[in-house]
């Protein structure tokens, strides 16, 4: 765990980062890590939608980030909001279908959430983007993305 600032937001720390490799087996030991510390933290309904948020991103960054960079998970304090965020490199094919889909995601959460649904149920192509659509539908909490060269992170908050 660090104290370290959060980029652009003074009041906000790190509460916990983690690094794993990306497509390792470490999914469920971090997430069960992160929803234990969550519900240490937060109120029991804050902490579940960090658990989920957590899984979700966690699982897209081991499956999907490169092997050329860790996949990093944090649990960020900021102001009034709780965070997850999850970093990890990617190809840019990958980048900017992920930012096509947080765009829809954020512009209709639920109309974005049926339709994964619906392909996932269906075994629609391309692959199901389901993850986040739960996170922001489900979990409601605002999902975003950044990209800085070959590294994305992806960013769930909700107020604490």
């Amino acid at each position: 765990m660090t104290g370290r600032p959060v980029a652009g937001q003074e009041e906000g720390r790190v509460l916990v980062s983690i690094h794993c490799a990306p497509g390792s087996d470490m999914l469920e030991a971090t997430h069960a890590f992160l929803t234990a510390y969550a519900a240490s933290r937060a109120r029991p309904l804050i902490a579940q939608r960090l658990s989920l948020a957590a899984y979700e991103l966690l699982a897209n960054g081991l499956n999907y980030g490169s092997v050329s960079g860790d996949v990093t998970t944090e649990l960020v304090e900021a102001r009034s909001q709780i965070i997850v965020r999850v970093s990890n490199d990617a190809i840019g094919a990958r980048v900017q279908m992920l930012s096509d889909h947080v765009a829809r995601v954020r512009a209709n959460a639920e109309a974005t959430f049926l339709e994964e649904m619906r392909r996932s149920v269906s075994g629609g192509m391309p692959r199901p983007m389901l993850g986040l659509a739960r996170i922001a539908h489900e979990a409601a909490m605002l999902v975003d993305v950044s990209v800085r060269d070959r590294r994305v992170t992806v960013t769930a908050s909700a107020r604490d």
